[in-house]
């Protein structure tokens, strides 16, 4: 009886539990099409890493007790085999899990310590109230559901420990297990086998219960993610960070189809691992709590945009997409879908925008696509791309963006660079310095190019770093040249606003025109031009080795080619700053802390958020060409963090960086701190 009783209320709760799943699933495979299936090892081997290993979780403390938290809900799913099974046919053994007492010792081990761990996380959650986490009923719910299993699990193994004790019976497989034996003394030290068994029973069956509540109760929670994020690890990208807006691009061609829609306008043009991500979030509020955007007062709040903007525009629309027979909402003219939805309010959800109705215009604008959120998230969300997808649908086919960015895109289409200045003037900085220009050279095709970047040969400020790289690369014998006036702006900054056919315009003069030349090999001092000429241009036929300037500088002096003067000025304190796209996107955090450290009297203090953590400037994504009007200046909050660590002088190794660090040290009341590019200062050593 009691076996029927469990069997009809396990096909319930799997039933329930199969349906909702099915339903979110169904949600995932309407939506565009994407290749994750590739390259099974690597796959796998990145699996292992950040889902069993949970190598990011590590970066942090209360990290390492998820950890602990992971594996002991592992080992407790695991002991529920023999608990379950011994349950309904007391004289049946599970071969290893109801036999091996050090199973139990090591299971009872971890719930321990997932229930310290719960502890602690309560009195984080409820008591210390991290902004960056939400005190919501599923977290409650969730917590109690957990601790209720593993109390459960003890009580019912301390009853039967006892019951086996009090009829002179050995329990060979709990000798181990002291949370058992622990429970056995404390609670049924006095009660005779009719009353053990009749608890043991009834404790079973509460356990029972609450384990196919909590399986009803995941897919149709935030809980969800503890189905989708090991799958969430395994489909991750395993392209560079660099490599992945460039490749990441489920609708690169459709600007060529005018009956389709470029960019992500709407949630089913997402493909169907950009939404897995809103289920596969735990809201455990990293992304939010390194967002610079967030951190500065902007309303842009990552964890929010996948867990609840997205997801729960996701379930609504898929759920009346569903009701409609509807594979997308896309060539429906608001007349058919006002006729389509009616005065239903469900399924008005139809009728709304991606960017507008749903994710407000000015949060899609807030993002630098510094990738602080994507690198730092455990279980391999990727927040990029979708900005940038639907900056796409926004400059693409509404045209609708901020007027900076208007002027910007004009003048890059007349004079290939967002200041507007004549392209005739673009090798004036290079004059004084005599770096020869390739065209000059005839056949004599030089072993390296400079690329000075738009900034590096427009900008007053950063033509100072043009400058001393090229002085530099005389000074060490190194064959060179620069494009000049041919050289036209990578297109950096139009990709990340959304204007991909900009980019592409741009990218495909560019390689044109360096191919043309036989150029392989690039120096440059702009992170931006080197991410986009090393990682985007390749998909254009351009295959370049491409070195930033600190590292080939470095290797100058390393091997010996480059001398330097072994007197420097007076004993200097220095902070150093990591732009996004040489640290995060390209992983070069040593290079240019190793140039500093070539300079006589010059010591090298960290700043709190660096490295793999360092804070935004506030310039990348385009946000350089447009204004901040909310919240706090990205460039105020990093020079602040800088000027803490009290030095003498700022250096940073990109022109972005340079000019709104210099910007924010303008802002800052009695701060005269000057802020230099480390070629700037090794060219003061020849």
């Amino acid at each position: 009886m009691q076996a029927a009783v469990f069997l009809v209320l396990l096909l319930a709760a799997l039933t329930a539990f199969v349906l909702a799943l099915t339903k979110k699933i169904s949600y995932l495979t309407a939506v565009a099409p994407e290749n994750r299936f590739d390259q099974p090892l690597r796959r796998l081997g990145h699996f292992v890493r950040t889902v069993l290993f949970q190598s990011k979780m590590a970066k942090e403390w209360y990290g390492i007790i998820h950890i602990f938290i992971f594996w002991g809900f592992i080992f407790i799913v695991l002991a529920e085999i023999p608990f379950i099974i011994e349950g309904l046919f007391p004289a049946v053994q599970v071969p290893f899990l109801g036999t091996n007492p050090y199973f139990y010792l090591v299971k009872d081990i971890l719930s321990l310590l997932v229930v310290l761990g719960l502890l602690i996380g309560i009195a984080r959650r409820w008591i210390v109230r991290p902004k960056r986490l939400y005190r919501s009923p599923e977290a409650a719910i969730i917590v109690a559901l957990i601790l209720a299993v593993i109390i459960t699990d003890w009580l019912t193994g301390g009853a039967k420990c006892a019951l086996t004790g009090s009829i002179g019976e050995a329990a060979p497989a709990y000798r181990l297990a002291f949370c058992y034996q622990g429970f056995a003394d404390i609670f049924y030290q006095n009660n005779g086998p009719e009353t053990l068994a009749a608890l043991m029973n009834v404790m079973w069956w509460i356990h029972v219960l609450i384990i196919l509540g909590f399986l009803v109760y995941i897919p149709n929670s935030k809980h969800m993610h503890l189905l989708a994020a090991p799958f969430n690890g395994y489909f991750a990208s395993l392209l560079p960070l660099g490599r992945q807006t460039a490749e990441l691009d489920p609708l690169a061609d459709a600007y060529k189809d005018a009956k389709k829609e470029y960019g992500v306008g709407r949630i089913e043009n997402f493909t169907w691992k950009q939404l897995l991500d809103c289920f596969a979030c735990g809201e455990c509020g990293r992304c939010m709590a390194n967002c610079p955007a967030n951190l500065a007062g902007k309303n842009l709040n990552p964890k929010h945009f996948l867990s609840h903007t997205l997801k729960d525009h996701l379930l609504a629309k898929g759920e009346q997409m569903r009701r409609f027979g509807l594979q997308t909402t896309e060539g429906l003219s608001a007349e058919e879908l006002d006729k389509l939805a009616g005065t239903d309010l469900e399924a008005a959800v139809l009728k709304e925008r991606l960017v507008g109705d749903v994710f407000r215009r000015e949060d899609l604008w807030a993002c630098t696509t510094c990738a602080s959120c994507q690198s730092i998230c455990p279980v391999s969300n990727e927040h990029v791309q979708k900005i940038i997808d639907m900056r796409r649908f926004e400059v693409m086919n509404e045209d609708d963006y901020a007027p900076e960015l208007r002027l910007a895109f004009r003048n890059v289409e007349s004079k290939f660079n967002p200041w507007g200045v004549s392209w005739s003037e673009r090798a004036a900085w290079a004059k004084d310095v005599g770096a020869p220009i390739r065209k000059e050279r005839g056949e004599a095709a030089p072993e390296y190019l400079l690329w000075a970047g738009c900034a590096g040969s427009f900008d007053n400020r950063a033509k100072k770093t043009s400058i001393a790289v090229a002085k530099i690369l005389r000074a060490a014998g190194i064959d060179f040249a620069i494009l000049g006036r041919e050289e036209k702006c990578c297109g950096d900054f139009a990709r990340r606003a959304g204007n991909e056919y900009l980019f592409r315009l741009l990218a495909a003069e560019n390689v044109k025109i360096l191919n043309g030349y036989g150029v392989k090999k690039i120096i440059t001092a702009c992170p931006h031009c080197l991410q986009t000429l090393q990682n985007e241009y390749p998909a254009f036929g351009g295959n370049f080795e491409v070195t930033h300037h600190t590292r080939f500088i470095l290797e100058l002096i390393r091997s010996g080619r480059l001398s330097l003067r072994g007197e420097g000025g007076p004993a200097r304190r220095a902070v150093y700053h990591d732009s996004c796209y040489l640290g995060r996107y390209q992983g070069e955090y040593e290079a240019p802390r190793a140039l500093l450290a070539q300079i006589p009297n010059l010591t090298l203090a960290e700043m709190e958020r660096c490295r793999d953590k360092s804070f935004c400037c506030g310039a990348g994504g385009a946000r350089m060409w447009m204004e901040e009007s909310v919240g706090m200046r990205l460039s105020n909050l990093r020079v602040e963090q800088a000027l803490a660590q009290s030095p003498e002088i700022i250096c940073a190794n990109c022109p972005y960086c340079i000019t709104m660090l210099e910007d924010g040290v303008k802002d800052k009341d009695g701060a005269n701190v000057p802020v230099f590019d480390p070629a700037e200062l090794i060219a003061e050593l020849l």
